[in-house]
């Protein structure tokens, strides 16, 4: 029996605004998170984890 991620991203990107231009911080991601996955996110504070 195949499993069916309950998480599934395509084609992700993020851009901030500066104010020299955009700043492209993620470009194109793909993401599955399978069922009984651990996932986390780490970065410093600020860094736009939320």
């Amino acid at each position: 029996m195949s499993r069916s991620p309950i998480l599934s991203v395509r084609g992700l990107t993020r851009t901030y605004d500066t104010a020299s231009g955009g700043l492209t911080v993620l470009k194109g991601v793909d993401l599955d998170v399978m069922p009984g996955e651990i996932v986390g996110l780490i970065g410093p504070s600020g860094s736009g984890k939320s």
